[in-house]
């Protein structure tokens, strides 16, 4: 992925961050009525999400910058440590959140399945980190990043569905709970598949006996 790519990623993951920390913030000047619910009847389950999703949020995409990776690779471990942590709890309290939605069953499978994905490719992830799986791991990441970027997206769709083509909250918000990290997730296997076909080829050319 390319380095301006990565950094307005980044920005955009920050903001969002902020956001979803200003959400849970005692006497917070930001407020969301769809969200007020559940900070009432499912507090825990609100903490955990809005908690420490922004948390993944913010730090998540700093792990894809080659140049830290390779110059303070401790930073790099241990952040990537305080990821897989902070999005199992807030994929533990997604899940919550999204069983107890009010939106309909629509959008409680979709967020439901968002959780799961996230919990799936994050695992894997890790797992692969410990075994020293290194370019595997970078793969099952990405994948996890896709799913966490959702959030950002989320929001972009909100705004085009409800603000700009002036769509009911009711219609909308159902096709966004699949619509947020459906395609992210298709978009990283898209550029995972495009960036191992040239190394693909480089080594069917090298395995090619040479002939005179």
């Amino acid at each position: 992925m390319k380095t301006g790519m990565l950094v307005l990623m980044t920005i955009l993951s920050v903001l969002v961050a902020l956001y979803g920390w200003a959400l849970i913030w005692p006497d917070s000047p930001v407020q969301n009525a769809g969200m007020a619910h559940h900070l009432a009847e499912r507090p825990v389950g609100m903490y955990l999400h809005f908690g420490f999703g922004p948390l993944a949020l913010a730090i998540g995409g700093l792990q894809f910058f080659a140049r830290l990776r390779t110059r303070l690779p401790a930073l790099h471990r241990w952040v990537g440590r305080t990821y897989v942590l902070a999005c199992m709890l807030s994929a533990v309290g997604g899940i919550w959140l999204a069983i107890g939605s009010d939106n309909g069953p629509v959008a409680q499978l979709g967020f439901l399945l968002l959780g799961i994905a996230w919990i799936i490719t994050t695992g894997f992830g890790y797992l692969r980190a410990r075994g020293r799986q290194f370019a595997d791991h970078q793969v099952w990441m990405m994948r996890s990043f896709s799913l966490t970027f959702g959030a950002v997206t989320l929001r972009i769709y909100l705004f085009l569905a409800l603000g700009m083509m002036g769509l009911s909250f009711e219609v909308a918000y159902p096709a966004i709970a699949y619509i947020s990290w459906v395609p992210n997730l298709l978009f990283a296997e898209w550029l995972l598949r495009r960036q191992a076909t040239p190394r693909v080829a480089v080594g069917a050319a090298q395995a090619t006996p040479k002939t005179s």
